[in-house]
Parts: structure tokens; C-alpha cells; sequence
């Protein structure tokens, strides 16, 4: 990796990005898998006792867990960590139709919002991380002038402190 010091390579921005946003993908899976396993829950403690749900909701989290580690696995992200990004997309998209395929028939609005709500901001925090790190890593790009300013207002506040921490 060399020294700490040494400034970033765009390869290595680029691994860090895609790992940040696959530990996204992967809290959102957790969440919708959540979802998923608790809805079924309260549909199956109306029709069985509660040991029989306990049992049913085991055995699917195991055949959540063996599925996703399968995919993990067909999709080579065990051996390279540029395959976590797609193959945690691909759970979490598969989680979220299975989620709507089997409570289309249930009128739960509460959770129904809250999956959609939890891939969509997944979803726009990897495309807006995923732009800055296209936008960053160019070196032909034009000047955005919102950036400039940006950059401008941190110096200034950088020289300000500066000047701030001098006086006292």
C-alpha cells in the first residue's frame, strides 16, 4: 500500500469508494432482510404457534444468509473487493422484489415506504459518491463554478483560524 503519507492514488480512491458504498449496499440488505423476515413474521404468528414461526423464521435467515454468501462467492467478490459493489446491489435489488412480490397482497404501507425509502437513498448516495469520484479524479475537466467558490470560501476560513489561532 506504501506509506500513509504518500498521496492517493485513483485506483486507491477508487477501491475505498466502491468498499464504502458496498458497506452501504450491505446495511441497506440488512435492513430490507429485516423487513422482509418481520413481515412474513406477523403474517405467520396470525396462522401458527409461536414455536412453528421461530422455526420458519430460522430457516429463512439461514437461506438468507447461504443465498447471499453463494452470490458473494458466484460473483467473485470473496476474491476481489471491486466485486462487493455489484454483488451487494444484486442482494439488495433481489431482496427488495422479493420483499414486494410477497406482501403485494397485505396492505402495509409503513414498511412498503420504508424499503423504497432505503434503496432509494442507496441508491443516489453510490451515484452521487460515484460522480464526485468521476468528476475528481479528471484532469481535463472545466471549472465548475460552485467548486471554485467552495474552494475559495475553505481558504479563507482556512487563513482566517490560521491568523485566529495566531493571535492567541
Amino acid at each position: 500500500m506504501g506509506d500513509p503519507g504518500d498521496p492517493w492514488t485513483v485506483e486507491k480512491r477508487f477501491r475505498v469508494t466502491e468498499v464504502f458504498l458496498a458497506i452501504l449496499w450491505c446495511l441497506a440488505s440488512a435492513y430490507l432482510s429485516y423487513f422482509f423476515t418481520d413481515c412474513l413474521m406477523s403474517r405467520w404468528l396470525l396462522f401458527y404457534t409461536p414455536s412453528a414461526t421461530v422455526v420458519r423464521l430460522l430457516t429463512t435467515d439461514a437461506l438468507i444468509a447461504y443465498i447471499t454468501n453463494c452470490v458473494l462467492y458466484l460473483s467473485g467478490a470473496s476474491q476481489d473487493p471491486r466485486m462487493l459493489l455489484p454483488a451487494w446491489v444484486s442482494i439488495a435489488t433481489t431482496l427488495t422484489m422479493l420483499y414486494h412480490l410477497t406482501h403485494r397482497k397485505i396492505n402495509i404501507r409503513k414498511e412498503t415506504s420504508a424499503s423504497k425509502f432505503v434503496f432509494s437513498v442507496a441508491s443516489f448516495l453510490s451515484l452521487c459518491t460515484l460522480l464526485l469520484q468521476l468528476h475528481l479524479t479528471r484532469d481535463n475537466d472545466p471549472t465548475v463554478p460552485l467548486f471554485e467558490m467552495m474552494r475559495q470560501a475553505w481558504v479563507l476560513i482556512h487563513r482566517a483560524l490560521h491568523v485566529q489561532a495566531a493571535c492567541t
